[in-house]
C-alpha cells in the first residue's frame, strides 16, 4: 500500500512541479497587463468567483443539500477542510 500512496504522491508532485514551470512562464507576460488594467482584472476576477459560487450554490439546492439540517452542512464543511488540509502536510513532505 505504500508503493501506491508513494506512486500517487509522485505522480501529484510532477503535476505541481510541471503548474509551477508554467506559471513562472507566464507570469511576466500577465504582470504587464494585470499593471496596466487592475481593476478591470479585479473586477473580472470577482465576477467569477461571485458567479462560480452561486452556481454551486444553486447546485446544491437543486439536489436539494442545502435543504438538510445546517449541523451537517457544517460538518460536511469541517471534513472537507480537514481532508485538504492534511493532502496538504502530506504534500508538502
Amino acid at each position: 500500500m505504500e508503493n501506491g500512496e508513494k506512486i500517487n504522491i509522485d505522480i501529484l508532485k510532477h503535476l505541481e512541479d510541471l503548474s509551477n514551470k508554467i506559471n513562472n512562464v507566464m507570469a511576466s507576460r500577465t504582470r504587464a497587463v494585470f499593471e496596466k488594467y487592475p481593476i478591470t482584472f479585479g473586477l473580472l476576477i470577482l465576477f467569477g468567483v461571485t458567479t462560480l459560487h452561486e452556481g454551486i450554490k444553486g447546485l446544491m439546492h437543486k439536489f436539494g443539500l442545502l435543504d438538510l439540517n445546517p449541523i451537517y452542512l457544517l460538518v460536511t464543511g469541517l471534513l472537507i477542510l480537514i481532508i485538504t488540509g492534511t493532502l496538504y502536510k502530506k504534500l508538502d513532505k
